[in-house]
């Protein structure tokens, strides 16, 4: 199936999906200002704000389809969970402890700065972020066992655990603004990989049933 197909199939679990390019949104030029500690944002990862799914460009998915789909499968996680909690409670849970910092420079009016100011610098800093390694890690646990099926269906090794190195990377790394420093979830990838090497899921969740329909007719 070609990814302009796995989109359209996704719109039957997720109408509201839509798929733009980063190189064509304003939005994505001004935050990647504001995230200029990742600098792969423009050119190699993929943001999902809402029901929107942004690649790089329109030359990266021609040029990396499969990839781009196993990508999109990751960020259709994020979708459910998103649908599951609402939007609300996703985008802030996923933001925090950064989403603080405009909140203590609103308050910076009302209490003193020797008090805003100290807290301010804090949630400024890469501290861990509880919230969004738990919707990252669930994306991630999924995207070793779409890589399994889609490497047995497409007869081509998925690399699993040059994959797994990748993925917590990103949870190490300044992609996510360094989320999670500790490497307590390094084991818990290596089950996953074992789990999914025996065709089990990562964990049980309904988001699968999903994954696993859109898979089969990659």
């Amino acid at each position: 199936m070609a990814f302009q197909s796995l989109v359209s199939a996704s719109r039957q679990f997720f109408p509201k999906l839509q798929i733009k390019y980063k190189d064509q949104s304003l939005l994505m030029k001004i935050m990647s200002i504001f995230l200029f500690f990742n600098p792969n944002f423009m050119t190699k990862d993929t943001t999902t704000v809402g029901y929107t799914i942004y690649f790089p460009s329109e030359k990266f998915v021609k040029c990396h389809p499969a990839s781009c789909e196993v990508i999109l499968l990751h960020e259709l996680v994020h979708l459910y969970d998103q649908k599951r909690v609402g939007t609300l409670t996703f985008i802030i849970s996923y933001l925090f402890p950064q989403i603080m910092v405009p909140i203590c420079l609103l308050l910076f009016w009302l209490v003193s700065w020797k008090i805003m100011l100290p807290l301010t610098i804090l949630f400024l800093a890469p501290m861990p972020a509880v919230f969004r390694t738990y919707w990252e890690k669930r994306a991630y646990l999924s995207s070793i066992y779409i890589l399994k099926l889609m490497g047995d269906k497409l007869h081509f090794n998925p690399h699993l655990k040059e994959q797994e190195n990748v993925f917590l990377e990103h949870f190490h790394g300044s992609s996510y603004y360094f989320m999670w420093p500790f490497h307590d979830i390094n084991k818990r990838f290596d089950e996953a990989i074992e789990m999914a090497k025996l065709g089990k899921r990562p964990f049980e969740d309904p988001v699968f049933n999903i994954l696993e329909h859109l898979a089969a007719k990659v």
